[in-house]
């Protein structure tokens, strides 16, 4: 049933540290979302800075750097004693704002997962699950349902209150489709648009810090304070490339108009084209998911839009794709950690015969210290990238990322920021193409964590309605509109390249 993110505005009262770490004292031994946290002794000790975050609570991966002790581990042994040097670009932001971190939550080993379920601190749980907060004796961990993965800790932990906001990272969907399963707001903003300086790399070229939270305009808050500049992140957004996407976004009258109207009038979003892809009209789609969508199409033709129908046909081929490439980046990224340079080194002693064998060395540590579903994907990876491979694979998918790229700037009426070379015209008139994209964020409700245990291509298909966006580098967030069974279902809206702000006024309305 679709209820619109309205129903969930209740629970969205501001939550202090203090509320906070009391909720995780209560509600973590059974949900498993903090794999550490801090006292209330130490927000006692220290005072928040002055700024438009003073005293929020937030959450941050652990795979993004604090300077907590044995923090920054991204859920794997090749790194659970580690304490960063240096914190996130964005965590500095963010505390500079006035911030607390109360703790770092748990994830997939790496963010390699899609489950929660792949760490060494074992699967956390979805707060919606029925008698989540008492595990019942008769129930089997397996019964519970996942919050999603790799970010599913972060949105579990805002669901249930232990925070206001949660940082997540969002490879190929992490952050947005644990948002769907846990109810809450799910942010990917444009490649480059947050540096990702202090986040430890999974798929260099489709990474990005998220946002979760529980209404839009919390997104916005921690978003207005992130989204800078940073020399230290060679792909964040330069100076020059903000101010032309802002001028490019300023030059369209039709917006101008809805952004100086009242969002209590009957029209708020009159003249806002929004697309609807007939590709992701898919088999695997659940009644209760395409229920959901045709009622947020709905609400937003009542609010003024022009709901129009649009096709991507390369986005049958955006999963294998990704997958391809976030393998074969995953590889290069983990080669890193063999417990020479970085990680953990395995104290098994090698045979006589191989003291002279260092790759044995190498071969115990990243053994020892890499789980199931890590080393699974590292093997993939090494293999698409072979000589004998790569043009069969490797190749195909960087085309086909590129393909997919092209066909998004077809479809929206704002040109590509990245892609202009002449100087800014402003249209005379409304240009063909729509603004944003509407279409679900998964294609169903939360599935149980032993659900398709036995089948690892069902779970890569979870991910069919969220790589597109990552590929492409465009902002994306979801937004919990309704729900089945009890459990949330999300809808997901899609926007030209640095057009986060137009995103953000439509997902208030859904």
């Amino acid at each position: 049933a679709y209820v619109g993110s309205r129903q969930y505005r209740s629970i969205s009262a501001p939550v202090t540290a203090i509320s906070a770490l009391e909720t995780i004292a209560k509600r973590n031994p059974a949900l498993n979302t903090f794999a550490s946290h801090i006292t209330p002794a130490k927000i006692g000790s220290s005072e928040s800075s002055d700024g438009p975050l003073k005293d929020w609570p937030i959450a941050v991966k652990a795979n993004i750097a604090t300077t907590l002790p044995s923090a920054t581990s991204c859920a794997s042994r090749a790194l659970d004693a580690c304490t960063s040097p240096f914190q996130a670009t964005i965590v500095d932001s963010l505390e500079g704002a006035g911030a607390v971190v109360v703790g770092k939550t748990n994830m997939d080993e790496f963010g390699i997962g899609s489950k929660s379920m792949f760490g060494i601190y074992g699967a956390a749980i979805n707060p919606y699950t029925p008698s989540s907060d008492v595990r019942r004796k008769d129930m089997a961990e397996s019964d519970y349902r996942t919050p999603g993965g790799d970010s599913g800790e972060s949105a579990a932990a805002v669901a249930a209150g232990m925070c206001r906001a949660a940082l997540g990272s969002d490879t190929g969907g992490s952050v947005r489709l644990p948002a769907a399963w846990c109810g809450v707001v799910g942010s990917k903003p444009t490649f480059g648009r947050i540096s990702r300086h202090g986040l430890v790399a999974h798929g260099s070229s489709l990474d990005i810090i998220g946002i979760i939270t529980r209404n839009v305009a919390d997104v916005q808050s921690v978003f207005s304070v992130a989204a800078v500049p940073d020399p230290l992140d060679m792909t964040c957004m330069s100076s020059s490339l903000r101010a032309r996407i802002k001028a490019l976004a300023d030059s369209r009258s039709w917006i101008t108009q809805v952004r100086g109207r009242s969002e209590t009038e009957s029209a708020p979003l009159a003249g806002i084209r929004v697309g609807i892809p007939e590709e992701y009209w898919v088999n695997e789609l659940s009644v209760s998911a395409l229920e959901s969508w045709k009622a947020g199409a709905s609400r937003l033709t009542a609010l003024g839009c022009d709901v129009v129908s649009v096709s991507l046909s390369h986005t049958p081929s955006a999963l294998p794709a990704y997958y391809t490439l976030a393998w074969a980046e995953a590889s290069s990224n983990l080669a890193r950690y063999d417990g020479i340079r970085y990680g953990r080194r395995s104290t098994t002693s090698p045979d006589t015969r191989d003291l002279q064998n260092a790759s044995q060395k190498y071969a115990n540590t990243r053994s020892e210290n890499f789980g199931a579903e890590v080393q699974r994907r590292i093997l993939l990876g090494t293999y698409v990238m072979s000589s004998a491979a790569s043009e069969h694979y490797f190749t195909p998918s960087q085309k086909i990322r590129r393909l997919i790229q092209e066909e998004f700037d077809r479809v929206f009426a704002l040109p590509n920021a990245l892609s202009m070379t002449n100087p800014l015209t402003p249209p005379t008139s409304r240009p063909p193409g729509v603004d944003v994209l509407l279409f679900p964020t998964a294609t169903g409700a939360a599935p149980r964590l032993g659900d398709q245990e036995d089948s690892r291509v069902a779970n890569y298909v979870n991910d069919m309605m969220t790589v597109p966006a990552s590929l492409a580098g465009i902002p994306a967030i979801s937004i919990p509109v309704g729900h089945t069974d009890g459990m949330p279902l999300g809808l997901q809206l899609a926007a030209q390249y640095g057009d986060d702000e137009l995103l953000f006024r439509v997902a208030r309305h859904l």
